[in-house]
């Protein structure tokens, strides 16, 4: 990606102007920046818009594990690995909203600061619409984490007025970055090329993508449909030719990619698109990542066999999906391991058919972006949103579905469900995306049912003890818990007591009261 190294060093020395607070609540962020200091060029506004860029995330495998697709591939959970399976409570310090207040601050500041600038009335247009994109990522990540979350979308300037700040609904919120979002759509300064051809900044198609995101988290059916189609019909994105390509060794940037966040080789990042296994737990499968050249670790998830089983043996992503055994070239021996792998974010030379990289790359060392906003999310979402609309014969909705489909070496659909639609959502995007199929589960309304059924769907499958148990201790914690109450995350409880103290209105979610 042009660019992207004299930009990510230019980020870097300019972090110290963009300091961030230790709490979103225990930090006056007056004087940061001001417009008699900043915002006299265009370079200036730029590395704004770079920190902000800095922010962004996909959902992460907290937003995988305690799914029906992944669980983690350790014995003894790591602490953000118990996180994700449902292992915590309002005291827990890991709950944290510290990345996108901070975010949301600086964007704020950006945009009260562009318009006092010297700056043309095109670079202003084009900043101010990045930033609303940053805002809106950071909101709409909050609300369908949180629920009701505290919101400005002023400068703040004192302490106080942080603090005093309680929740505003949910709904209202995702209504104003809809709004925001069209206006930066509207505003024609939002670059229509590709992502990968645009320096790795927010485009139309992003700014699309996530309005039609929140759409859908609200079910407005109609109006994601809409956006879906303009990205699906008009971007320059396209499809690989089959799916190995877009993870394949060298093409990292690939067309498919509506949005994303871009890591540096030889850099450190914490980019949790690399899953490795976990030597020390699947001892069994020693012999085999030592044949194969895996020698790093780091088991930020597996697959569960029960859903590793789902895959259709005729289906071409199963190879680069499913790792669960390996027949040795020394002696013919076939290893099966304890845990189920996913070649296509093991950043090495797998699956053994045909390996997506000759070698393998260092732990936390990878140039693979975090893939935030896909191509066959867009199609995936459009069949959901017109099947909502015109039913399971709808040939938007069969047309979108088949897209992805297509390259499968599966017929395509003449009919689908919604239960088809999920399915295909869980065989394309296992381990990727914004939403990460725990957010997928909530808003379809079977987080509780789905987890509470793992054990039974484990058992059937044949999974290991091990793997039975997880799924029982995931599913116990669900049915000892009122209804819904993972759906979301509890407020933060530091940040509860600093506002009490100071007479604030934040109040703990009513599903963790």
């Amino acid at each position: 990606m042009k660019n992207i190294k004299i930009i990510k060093v230019l980020i870097i020395a300019f972090l110290g102007i963009f300091t961030s607070c230790n709490d979103f609540l225990d930090e006056d962020p007056k004087g940061l920046l001001t417009p008699e200091t900043f915002f006299q060029n265009e370079a200036e506004a730029t590395l704004a818009l770079n920190k902000l860029n800095e922010g962004v995330a996909s959902a992460g495998f907290l937003f995988s594990l305690g799914t029906d697709l992944v669980v983690s591939g350790r014995i003894t959970l790591a602490a953000a690995h118990r996180f994700g399976a449902y292992d915590f409570d309002v005291t827990d310090n890991r709950l944290k909203w510290l990345t996108q207040y901070t975010n949301i601050k600086d964007a704020n500041l950006v945009l009260s600061s562009i318009e006092k600038s010297p700056l043309s009335d095109a670079v202003k247009g084009n900043v101010t619409a990045q930033a609303l994109f940053f805002r809106a990522f950071q909101y709409v990540n909050l609300v369908t984490t949180y629920g009701d979350v505290p919101y400005w979308r002023d400068e703040l300037t004192n302490l106080e007025e942080l603090s005093l700040i309680g929740q505003t609904d949910g709904t209202l919120i995702l209504q104003d970055m809809i709004t925001d979002l069209d206006n930066a759509i509207k505003s024609g300064t939002l670059s229509t090329d590709t992502w990968g051809n645009n320096d790795g900044r927010p485009t139309v198609w992003a700014a699309r993508m996530l309005k039609a995101h929140a759409h859908i988290w609200l079910k407005q059916w109609a109006e994601a449909r809409t956006e879906l189609l303009e990205v699906t019909a008009n971007s320059p994105h396209q499809m690989n030719n089959d799916y190995a390509d877009k993870y394949r060794e060298g093409n990292e940037v690939h067309s498919e990619i509506i949005f994303g966040k871009q890591y540096l080789t030889n850099v450190l990042s914490t980019n949790n698109t690399t899953a490795r296994p976990n030597l020390a737990a699947d001892r069994t499968a020693r012999a085999a990542f030592n044949e194969v050249g895996i020698t790093n670790g780091s088991a930020a998830f597996s697959l569960r066999k029960s859903f590793a089983d789902s895959y259709d043996d005729n289906d071409e992503r199963k190879q680069y999906n499913v790792w669960s055994s390996h027949t040795l070239a020394s002696n013919g021996t076939t290893i099966d391991f304890a845990y189920i792998h996913v070649p296509k974010l093991m950043r090495g030379p797998v699956p053994t058919s045909d390996p997506l990289f000759l070698e393998e790359e260092a732990r936390n060392n990878s140039s693979a972006p975090a893939r935030i906003f896909l191509l066959a999310d867009a199609y995936l979402l459009l069949a959901e949103a017109d099947f909502m609309i015109n039913g399971g014969t709808s040939q938007v909705a069969l047309d979108a579905i088949n897209q992805v489909r297509g390259r499968t070496a599966l017929p395509d659909y003449n009919s689908i469900t919604i239960q088809d639609i999920r399915n295909e959502r869980a065989w394309e995007l296992v381990g990727e995306g914004y939403w990460g199929r725990k957010r997928d589960l909530i808003r379809w309304g079977i987080l509780d049912d789905t987890v509470k059924g793992l054990p039974a769907a484990e058992t059937a499958a044949g999974a290991t003890a091990e793997l039975i148990a997880r799924a029982q201790a995931e599913a116990d914690i669900i049915a000892n818990a009122p209804a819904n109450r993972y759906t979301q995350y509890p407020v933060p409880i530091d940040d509860i007591l600093q506002s009490q103290a100071v007479g604030g209105a934040l109040v703990q979610n009513p599903l963790w009261e």
